[in-house]
């Protein structure tokens, strides 16, 4: 059920970003947003009880994705900043430009999401939501890229083909 509401969850960011005519990105959000709505009505969601809303695991799993999230473009923002300063740090250099945002930069992140997000869950447990829980779903999306990295080391080391 996560798997399914994250990827419509991405495809709605997806269609709400970028430079496509306004149809096309309603052709992208509507039904994604129409599909999360079904889910949430249909009960499958399930908010009813005496635990407060964002302790339902699908809840708490979905604010630890979009923290997560929240991190991957964080870094995204942060990589730009740190070219834009190599490329201005000469003082040669007079003219300055803004960091350049290119629409992939963001998508790129995004798909290897719900495989970084395995090892929140996995640390989340049954835990409720808390702070350090979503300060490690954000610093699993900063570094996201290294921790592919780590995970793609270790399974090479072991010598099992990818």
């Amino acid at each position: 059920m996560f798997a399914a509401v994250g990827l419509l969850a991405t495809a709605a960011i997806y269609g709400m970003t970028g430079h496509r005519a306004v149809w096309r990105k309603l052709a992208i959000t509507v039904p994604a947003f129409g599909a999360i709505a079904v889910v949430w009505w249909t009960g499958a969601v399930g908010t009813r009880g005496s635990a407060a809303w964002w302790e339902q695991p699908l809840w708490r799993d979905l604010l630890l994705y979009a923290v997560m999230l929240a991190g991957m473009m964080f870094r995204v923002v942060w990589d730009q900043l740190e070219a834009r300063h190599r490329r201005y740090s000469h003082a040669v250099t007079r003219r300055r430009r803004g960091p350049r945002f290119d629409f992939w930069d963001f998508v790129y992140p995004v798909l290897p999401s719900l495989v970084v997000f395995q090892g929140v869950l996995w640390l989340a447990g049954k835990n409720e939501l808390s702070l350090p829980l979503c300060l490690t779903s954000f610093q699993n999306g900063f570094f996201w890229h290294a921790l592919l990295a780590k995970t793609k080391e270790a399974v090479e080391s072991t010598g099992a083909k990818a």
